[in-house]
């Protein structure tokens, strides 16, 4: 892999856009510093309107500035993760958010304990517009609010709410020890990066050879992942326990302004859609030739070739463009310019010691995003592309259109705009290619992107909700019990009791290989994002939903409303039954499509 300083650096993203000397950090983070020290001598002085607007705005801009300084140190630190001073600067940042966090802690508790007629006042006066939101998420949690003490003690406790979930990703990225294997003549480690590439293999004795090397590796550490993972699951419920929610799954709902039903409405409709899953295992198993499929065949595929067309950053780039080709002429330029390296925004290609994976950060409200990509030139670069530029233009629109206090879109729509693009760019490339076996991969490669995120997650979930009811029942999270837990929720999505799938004992650990498990109630936004993406993206496609309805109900939006009316806003209504029709009729088409190429 090349060092950085041999890339060509108009590959690589801007972070001068953000600042441009030490002197503009510097006066930064004196407003921030300034800003802290000032926060505290409003207390007792926040049912003056002057006062609190005054309030507001302080806390907001010193937040607004204090998002820039944290995208410019991650930014810098994850091209280049041997440099101490980025990371350095990262904890510097970090410390005046938790200092920002309880100096302005009292604001909310004294809020509430105002008359709510004050609180209505506040929020509806026009002065107070670019804050509506604030005001609706304060009189939403009112009941969950604490006193402004206990408020000040939860703010700092916050800096260790994930001290199991940094204990389990260290311990699993570098103290645990794989066996070493032997795969066509070569020894290797059984690490991740082996399972990954294996697991998929076209020889079924390689794939279970490193399915059990793999997974005896997490067996032989379940009792202590087991402990990791209680005590982040009892740390979310305690939490919750203690802001006087039902439980953590009331406190996830609230959170996102959801019905209460919301969870268990999504699982039963994808419950209901799980004969579609059990058809492709069908065929699987007959196109695969096996007797009895197992768990260890479930990443390898039916299409054996079409994945050998290289993808350059220009054809990714050019092919991206052209899915876009029936959205808005303002839409098709900005995602062009998004695209252009000249432009900053993209860091384009892998080099030693730049973190793996792709993302987008679009926190710095003032600047574009940024989006970090390891391009490979072949199709999963070109889709990861797509992908993150989904995300870049959200962020794009919503910070241009929405006030800073209103522009950070929520976590359950944030998979959405991403999906979308990964949808529109398969389909275009299905819509021209004359070539069957590039047809083959893309079909499957679709069908996989549905089992993988709508049916996997939704499975996730299931286990995730299963253990919390454990843990809020008092009892103790126990290897065999989440063995047991998630084991049964494989066999239900796997059709094991119809004979399409056996999940040996072994496998069923595999709930300690997954990092989501470490985040609140987190997995279903997966599902609520492929299910509303593929709504949006097909309705675009055919007419059914402007693009501009797509783009100024949804991509300007922000989180300028809750999460399901700007859904519904952009076209697709989450608590009826058509989205999951729709991906039902979509999985089955294209499976069918796929079943006659075969």
């Amino acid at each position: 892999m090349k060092k950085r300083e041999e890339i060509d650096s108009r590959n690589f993203w801007q972070t001068e856009h953000l600042y441009k000397n030490d002197e503009e950090i510097a006066n930064d983070f004196s407003l921030v510093e300034k800003a802290t020290a000032e926060i505290a001598k409003f207390a007792g002085r926040l049912n003056e309107k002057s006062e609190l607007l005054k309030a507001l705005r302080l806390s907001s801009d010193a937040m607004r500035r204090l998002m820039k300084l944290q995208c410019y140190a991650d930014r810098n630190r994850d091209v280049d993760m041997s440099v101490g001073k980025w990371h350095e600067l990262c904890g510097v940042v970090t410390a005046a958010q938790t200092k920002m966090a309880a100096a302005g802690s009292f604001m909310e508790p004294e809020l509430l304990s105002y008359d709510e007629k004050l609180l209505l006042q506040f929020r509806n006066d026009p002065d107070f517009s670019d804050f509506s939101r604030y005001f609706d998420a304060i009189l939403l949690n009112k009941p969950h609010t604490l006193s402004p003490n206990e408020e000040k003690i939860m703010a700092h406790f916050g800096g260790i709410s994930l001290g199991e979930y940094e204990t389990y990703s260290t311990f699993s990225s570098t103290d645990m020890k794989f066996p070493e294997i032997e795969i066509d003549g070569e020894k290797m480690e059984a690490n991740i990066q082996t399972y990954a590439k294996y697991r998929q293999s076209d020889d079924r004795e390689t794939r279970k050879k490193v399915f059990d090397a793999f997974w005896s590796t997490y067996d032989s550490y379940k009792n202590s992942i087991a402990k990791m993972l209680h005590y982040q699951t009892k740390y979310y419920a305690t939490v919750a326990k203690i802001r006087n929610y039902s439980d953590a799954l009331d406190a996830e709902m609230k959170a996102n302004e959801l019905p209460f039903d919301f969870y268990y409405t999504l699982r039963d409709n994808v419950r209901a859609i799980l004969p579609a899953l059990h058809e492709y295992l069908d065929l699987k198993k007959k196109v695969l030739k096996l007797d009895e499929q197992r768990y260890f065949d479930v990443y390898a595929t039916m299409v054996k070739s079409g994945n050998s067309r290289v993808f350059t950053y220009d054809d990714s780039k050019r092919l991206v463009n052209e899915a876009m080709s029936c959205m808005t002429p303002e839409y098709r330029e900005a995602i062009a310019k998004a695209m252009e390296p000249e432009n900053g925004w993209v860091d384009i290609y892998p080099n030693e010691g730049k973190v793996s994976g792709a993302y987008m950060e679009g926190m710095a409200y003032d600047t574009h995003p940024y989006v970090l990509l390891n391009h490979i030139d072949d199709y999963n670069s070109a889709s990861t592309l797509a992908h993150e530029m989904g995300h870049a233009i959200h962020s794009y629109y919503s910070n241009k259109f929405q006030p800073f206090e209103k522009s950070q879109y929520t976590i359950f729509v944030a998979e959405v705009a991403s999906t979308f693009n990964e949808i529109m760019l398969i389909n275009r490339l299905l819509d021209t290619t004359d070539d069957k076996e590039e047809k083959r991969f893309l079909l499957n490669h679709f069908i996989e992107m549905v089992r993988s995120t709508v049916f996997r997650q939704m499975q996730f979930a299931e286990f995730e909700d299963a253990i919390y009811k454990k843990v809020e029942s008092g009892e103790v999270l126990t290897p065999e019990f989440l063995n047991d837990t998630y084991g049964k929720t494989l066999s239900r999505y796997y059709g094991e009791e119809y004979g399409l799938m056996k999940i040996d004992e072994l496998y069923k650990n595999e709930w300690a290989f997954v990092p989501h498990f470490y985040y609140n109630y987190y997995v279903y936004k997966y599902v609520v994002g492929f299910i509303g993406a593929l709504s949006l993206a097909e309705g675009v496609r055919s007419g059914k939903i402007p693009a501009e309805q797509y783009i100024n109900g949804f991509l300007k939006a922000g989180c300028s409303k809750p999460p399901l009316e700007i859904l519904k806003d952009a076209g697709v209504d989450m608590m009826s039954i058509e989205p999951y029709k729709l991906i039902e009729k979509m999985f089955v088409e294209k499976l069918h499509q796929l079943k006659e190429l075969l």
